[in-house]
Order: C-alpha cells, then sequence, then structure tokens
C-alpha cells in the first residue's frame, strides 16, 4: 500500500542518522553473540551474577553491566548495538556486533567453539550485501564509508601461545607468532575497507599478565606480574601501531583511532584509589586475587566469591513465574519458529526504553517487567533465552499468539507456545530447582513465589474469525467453559507443584481495540462488539471459577484485575488518565492505524509512527504503549480500588 500525501508523518520518524558501529572482536566486545553458538560455559556469560548492574539479568555481556561497545554507541547517539546473531530482523541501519567471547584473529584460536574473526568478517559482507539491497548502492556506499569499526582481539591469540595449548606455539617464535597475528588482522582490515569501511577504531592490549587470571600463577610476592605474557601484548601493540601507520599510507581516506589500553590498564592496577578504584583483585572469582574463572555458569556455581564492594547482597524476594500471551512475552518468540506476526524482535518494537527490538510487544517494558520492579526483583527472563538460568527469582513462559487451547492457531502448531507447553516448562523448573535447592527449599520458593496469568485473547479472536473447524461446533457459552475450563486445569497443576498465589487479568474489551475497530462498518467510535462479548463472558466465568478455586484448593490466594473496564474509560476518556489517543495505535496503518503492519518482514515502509508513543495508549494494533503498560501495573500492583483489584492486589500477595 502507498500512503496517502496528506498523513503529515509517515513511516518512521526521521532520527538524525550519526554513524553506524560496526564491531569485531572477543569477549571484551561481546553483546551476546556467543549466546546463540554451541559453546563451552567459559565462553559465556549468559548467567548471573553477570548483567545485574545495569540489564538486571545475564545478557551475554562479560560485565556485570554495560561493556565499551555500549558506552561508545551512547556517546555517539545510537541505540545499543545488537550481536549479529540475535533472532531478530536487524536493519543494520545503527550498524551491529560481531566479537565472540574467546575469539582471536586466527581460525586455529579455541577453532570451532568461538566465532573466529574471519569468520566475523564474511557475517559482515553478508550484512553489506543486504544493505546494498536495501539502500542502493549509493546509499550504502555512504553508510558504508561514514561507519565507524571498532576492534579489540588478539589477546586470546596470546594467551593460547603462551600456555603453550596452540599447537602454533611450537611452530613458531614470539616474533613470529606476533607477524601472524597481526597479518592475518590486516587481510581483515583491508578486506573492510575494500567493502567502503574508512574510519576505524583500535584498542591496544591490556597487559594480561597483570590481571587476576594470571596473577595467581604467580609464585612470588604480592603484586608480582606473568611477564612474559604482558611482554607479548607489548609485542604486538608495538608491531599493530607501526602495521596501522603504513595503512594510512597504503588505503585510501584510510582513518584510525589506537587507544592505548595496555598503559591505562597499568595505572588502574597499580594506582586504584587515583581513578576512583578501590582494588586490583577481581569481583566475582575464588582463589588469590579471585582469578580462577569461576563466576557463575554451568561450573561449579557455589565455588566462588562476590566482593560485598562491587556486589552487595540483595534481599531475595518472593520469585515471579509468568504464562501468557503476547501481553506477557518478554522475548520467547524470538527462539522459535514462528511468523513475523508472532514476534516482535525487530523495529520499531523496544525503542523508547530497550533502545532496540527485545521481543516485546511494545515501544519499551510490558507489565511483567513493571511488577518485577515494584517488587524489586531483577527483569525476568524469558525462559527459552539460551542461558543458565538460576530461576530463583522465576521466569517468564508467555508466548505471542499463545493460547489457553492446544488447538489456538494450530494453523501455526509449534508456531506458538500455548498454555499446556508453558505448563511443561513450569514443571522442569520445578524439577530444577528441587535438584539444585533440595526439596525443603525449592518448596519454600514455589509457595512464596506468585504466579502472574494473562491469556485467552487469542483463543476467542480465533473462535470470532472463524479460522478453524475445531471451533464451529461450540455455541459461544461452551466455548468461554471450554476455555476457562483448561486455564483452570493449569491453575490446579501449579498449584499441585507448590504454588499458592496467583495474580490473573480479566480480558481487556478486545472488540474496541485498533485491530478490531478498523473491521466495523459504522460509525466513528464502533467497537466489534461481539468479540468484546465473548471478552465479557470469560471475565465473568473466570470470576467465578476463582471464587470456587479459594474454596477447593488449600493457602489458594488470588488478585484478579479488571483490565476490560479500564482499557474501555482510558479509550472513551484517555486526557482523563494522561494520555492523548485512546482509540488509534502509534504504530501501524489504515484507519485508527488498525492493520497490523508496524515494521518486520511485512512491508516494512507500509506504516505510520507516531511521534511520542507516550501519548497513545497502543502501541500498534492490538499491543499497549510502554506507559499504559505502566499505568495498568501501578493500579494491579497496588490498587485499593476493590471494583478493579480483589480480593488482594498483587503487593499484598508478594509481600505475604
Amino acid at each position: 500500500m502507498i500512503l496517502s500525501s496528506s498523513l503529515a508523518k509517515i513511516c518512521l520518524p526521521t532520527r538524525k542518522q550519526n554513524s553506524a558501529l560496526f564491531v569485531f572482536g572477543d569477549s571484551l566486545f561481546d553483546v551476546g553473540n556467543n549466546n546463540y553458538i554451541n559453546t563451552i560455559a567459559m565462553a559465556q556469560a549468559n548467567y548471573p551474577p553477570y548483567g545485574e548492574t545495569f540489564f538486571k539479568y545475564p545478557s551475554g555481556r562479560f560485565s556485570d553491566g554495560r561493556i565499551i561497545p555500549d558506552f561508545i554507541a551512547e556517546y555517539a547517539g545510537l541505540p545499543l548495538i545488537q550481536p549479529y546473531l540475535f533472532p531478530g530482523n536487524q536493519e543494520h541501519i545503527d550498524g551491529v556486533n560481531f566479537a565472540s567471547g574467546g575469539a582471536g584473529v586466527l581460525v586455529e584460536t579455541f577453532q570451532g567453539l568461538v566465532i573466529d574473526l574471519q569468520t566475523q568478517l564474511s557475517y559482515f559482507k553478508r550484512v553489506t550485501k543486504k544493505l546494498r539491497q536495501k539502500l542502493g548502492d549509493a546509499e550504502a556506499k555512504n553508510l558504508l564509508a561514514r561507519a565507524v569499526y571498532f576492534f579489540h582481539i588478539g589477546g586470546n591469540d596470546y594467551s593460547l601461545f603462551f600456555s603453550g595449548n596452540s599447537t602454533l606455539s611450537t611452530s613458531y617464535s614470539p616474533e613470529q607468532f606476533a607477524d601472524l597475528v597481526i597479518g592475518n588482522l590486516t587481510t581483515v582490515i583491508k578486506e573492510i575497507h575494500k567493502e567502503g569501511g574508512r574510519k576505524f577504531g583500535f584498542l591496544k592490549l591490556a597487559p594480561y599478565g597483570c590481571l587476576p587470571a594470571s596473577k595467581l600463577l604467580v609464585n612470588g610476592s604480592e603484586g608480582s606480574y606473568l611477564e612474559d605474557l604482558s611482554s607479548l601484548s607489548m609485542l604486538h601493540n608495538t608491531a599493530f601501531s607501526v602495521q596501522l601507520q603504513k595503512l594510512e599510507k597504503q588505503l585510501e581516506g584510510f582513518k584510525y583511532s589506537f587507544f592505548d589500553l595496555y598503559d591505562t590498564v597499568l595505572q588502574l592496577i597499580n594506582n586504584p584509589s587515583k581513578y576512583g578504584f578501590k582494588g586490583n583483585e577481581a569481583c566475582c572469582g575464588s582463589g588469590p586475587y579471585r582469578g580462577y574463572f569461576t563466576c557463575g555458569g554451568k561450573g561449579e556455581v557455589k565455588d566462588y566469591e562476590l566482593s560485598k564492594i562491587c556486589h552487595p547482597t540483595r534481599k531475595h524476594n518472593a520469585a515471579l513465574f509468568v504464562f501468557g500471551d503476547s501481553l506477557f512475552d518478554v522475548g520467547n518468540n524470538n527462539y522459535i519458529n514462528t511468523t513475523t506476526q508472532n514476534q516482535a524482535n525487530y523495529s520499531p518494537y523496544g525503542e523508547t526504553f530497550f533502545k532496540y527490538p527485545s521481543g516485546r510487544f511494545s515501544d519499551g517494558r510490558v507489565i511483567p517487567d513493571f511488577i518485577a520492579k515494584y517488587a524489586e526483583l531483577p527483569l525476568i527472563q524469558p525462559y527459552l533465552f539460551p542461558g543458565n538460568q538460576e530461576y530463583i527469582d522465576g521466569v517468564n513462559f508467555a508466548s505471542g499468539g499463545a493460547g489457553a487451547l492446544v488447538e489456538t492457531f494450530q494453523g501455526f502448531q509449534g508456531l506458538v507456545i500455548d498454555l499446556k507447553t508453558q505448563l511443561s516448562y513450569f514443571k522442569r523448573v520445578t524439577k530444577k530447582l528441587r535438584l539444585k535447592l533440595g526439596d525443603a527449599e525449592a518448596k519454600h520458593l514455589l509457595a512464596r513465589a506468585v504466579y502472574f496469568i494473562h491469556i485467552g485473547g487469542n483463543d476467542y479472536s480465533a473462535f470470532f474469525s472463524g479460522n478453524s473447524t475445531t471451533f464451529t461446533s461450540y455455541s459461544p457459552k461452551q466455548y468461554v467453559d471450554l476455555v476457562i475450563g483448561n486455564l483452570t486445569s493449569v491453575i490446579k497443576e501449579i498449584h499441585k507443584q507448590g504454588g499458592r498465589k496467583f495474580g490473573l487479568l480479566k480480558l481487556a474489551p478486545l472488540g474496541c481495540v485498533p485491530a478490531s475497530k478498523v473491521l466495523v462498518n459504522g460509525s466513528e467510535g464502533s467497537c466489534l462488539e461481539d468479540l468484546s462479548s465473548l471478552a465479557r463472558m470469560h471475565n465473568i466465568a473466570l470470576s467465578v471459577q476463582l471464587q470456587k478455586l479459594e474454596k477447593q484448593l488449600e493457602g489458594f490466594k488470588y488478585s484478579l484485575f479488571d483490565l476490560y473496564d479500564i482499557v474501555l474509560q482510558v479509550i472513551n476518556y484517555p486526557s482523563k488518565y494522561g494520555f492523548k489517543v485512546g482509540d488509534e495505535a502509534c504504530c501501524g496503518s489504515g484507519p485508527y492505524r488498525g492493520y497490523y503492519s508496524c515494521g518486520g518482514k511485512r512491508a516494512v515502509k507500509d506504516y505510520e509512527l507516531c511521534e511520542n508513543p507516550n501519548e497513545y495508549l497502543f502501541f500498534d494494533s492490538t499491543h499497549p504503549t510502554q506507559k499504559a503498560n505502566e499505568f495498568v501495573s501501578q493500579m494491579i500492583w497496588s490498587g485499593r480500588n476493590q471494583s478493579l483489584t480483589g480480593p488482594y492486589n498483587l503487593k499484598t500477595l508478594f509481600q505475604q
């Protein structure tokens, strides 16, 4: 569809296009690529306590928070640069990160377990090809020439050479080995230059013999360093500096920045207080200097220490286990073979808060994110996130497109995670918790946890559309009973596993969301009444069923929030609740921006995007904005209005 020229704001709002950032390297620069490859635990950082300072969950970065490329992107006015292997539909116009923990310049360095520099280069060439197809040769050439290519690599090559664990160690002198590494690195730089790259940023290698992992190997006085390893870093840095000067003369338009990480790190190690630090040992690890690489992971997880200075003890609050559909999905659908319609891992999703599409169907956070925040928990990860999850804070099983019935979207079988499958995942988690914590402690955790559920909307949308022959054999009332019956069975199974405290949301007025209103032939403001009627029937039946469960199940407590009424109020009276627009989406096309065309593999340019999502109730044709999610979450958490939240609010459930 070609949008009318009378539409003042079409497609993505114009953002000053800063230079893109393409990142190559090892664990110092890896933002999560190793999450998606079959490697060893030592080459991954997708488990606690990594990530706890900033992201509040282990993102795959080898740090407690952000790493150098994240800050460079921020200073450059760019969003967080995504890992190349992130399972989303990346635009690449801001750049992409190819770095891999454990990677070397040489293919032989940890071969088969990491993404070596040659492979990173091959990925970059795929990106340049896509950019030319998407933008055209001239615009792609301009983007690639303005971009910055940021490198840190080589440390793993020299560490293996020093340790003698590489077959190359016996064939080369240190000087010859440095020439080999720099020769391969130079070849990659020249290939990027051929593709159009002109501006490069490099870091000298750190004094590897002075890091905690090296210092604990030294038999000597406190403060001794592994000098031979540091000398390899110095050898590399000197030779590479000479090579960059040659490239500046050889390659047209070649410019570079070369930062002395060696001297900077050495100063920080020797004079930490001068730079605002307290010590020169690791925050997380074991042994002298906490130098053994034992910080969490699949190894002996308890065999490490966390400094109280850098990682203060956190009060452990009740866990949060989340079940549901796209309103609650925080990225599970990133990791299944599904349709674009059931994913939100592409722009413009995520741009308000995460600055990249995380898989949430919103411009930012969704309701479970806010509930976790209010409960003083970290962001609850998707169950399918490829990390080594602890589960002691909970986990999120929700899946965009999911229903309470297995039959819902059965034409997409395997493309959504239905509620019964989510339950099976939860049972796996309870088994792991019992193995890890013991029966008594696991039982206590599961009893204190809150089980947060929103599901059913997709079941009724499928029933209303008549897209399955299964649905034609039921009356509306019989169908509601079927959905409620399945949901009740799951609640009972969670109770059998030890769950006692449940939070549920009534369904919204499904016929009044932009995706439904666009289908109505009638006056402005009309809703698809038959679909909203199904939602009301469901809500009444759910309320009755929960009252029964309260009497039947030992220790069962629940909170039921009236999402239907509050959404209808905001649609009809947006200004009363701090919104400007209640009946149309921020992102989409057609009347009310109700066609589900917000980005993705569809005709990407065939949609409009509002300038300020905070003014809107709906981000796309069916899902709320971050502001709307926060507004609703506050009422779910501490709502005192018994007509909207009862018999408990979630705050009370978490505290009991």
